[in-house]
């Protein structure tokens, strides 16, 4: 009989990434910003190396980027590579879905339609981190683990600048969630190619209004 390992909590380093993370999304570190191991460490009350670390982790991510002579900076977006990232998400999610559907459960319905329900009250800062929740409920059932986790990693770059601008737009977070309801009663009813068109449409319906007020508030 094998013996079972002891689950080990989570290590420093990848405690101050998480805390890093959430800062960076949140605005507290602004995009250009150079982050300091010194600041970090003192602001997040733990010892150099664990930061040194986390910005290692966070670099593989994109939400810093290692500038010579000036060490992490929080990385910008052009506006030319976000709209590469949707292409990509419309490619991963949309095959993500198709695996998915076939497979969908009155539980995963089920849990889906509770997460939504939490959208329609959440703030913007929260509004990106639910609907990570939601996408990657239904897209679990696919089987496809590291696809999965590229399409969470985009989420994770893209959500700072979606929550700028959900923001500012009320109607743009009403529109999506009705979106996101007719996407859950799609895959009830097993529809795929409406459910991937509308998923689509979805996802390029956020690219234009996102990049449309990245133009308008340069």
């Amino acid at each position: 009989m094998a013996k079972v390992q002891a689950v080990k909590r989570k290590s420093l380093a990848i405690q101050v990434a998480d805390a890093l993370r959430d800062l960076i999304l949140s605005g507290d570190y602004a995009q250009g910003e150079q982050l300091r191991q010194d600041d970090v460490a003192k602001k997040l009350g733990v010892s150099r190396i664990p930061v040194r670390e986390a910005f290692q982790q966070l670099e593989a991510e994109g939400l810093v980027v290692n500038v010579p002579y000036k060490g992490a900076i929080v990385s910008r977006l052009s506006i030319e590579e976000i709209d590469e990232y949707f292409d990509i998400r419309t490619s991963l999610e949309g095959d993500l879905l198709a695996r998915a559907i076939d497979h969908m459960t009155p539980e995963v319905i089920a849990r889906a339609r509770k997460i939504i329900d939490r959208m329609d009250s959440a703030s913007p800062t929260k509004w990106g981190e639910i609907n990570w929740q939601l996408h990657a409920e239904i897209y679990a059932i696919a089987g496809r683990p590291i696809t999965l986790e590229m399409v969470k990693k985009i989420h994770d770059n893209l959500d700072r600048y979606v929550r700028t601008q959900l923001s500012l737009s009320e109607e743009n977070r009403e529109r999506a969630n009705q979106e996101h309801r007719h996407l859950v009663d799609l895959c009830e009813k097993g529809r795929k190619d409406e459910a991937i068109g509308l998923l689509h449409d979805h996802i390029n319906g956020a690219r234009h209004d996102l990049i449309k007020h990245m133009q308008e508030n340069d």
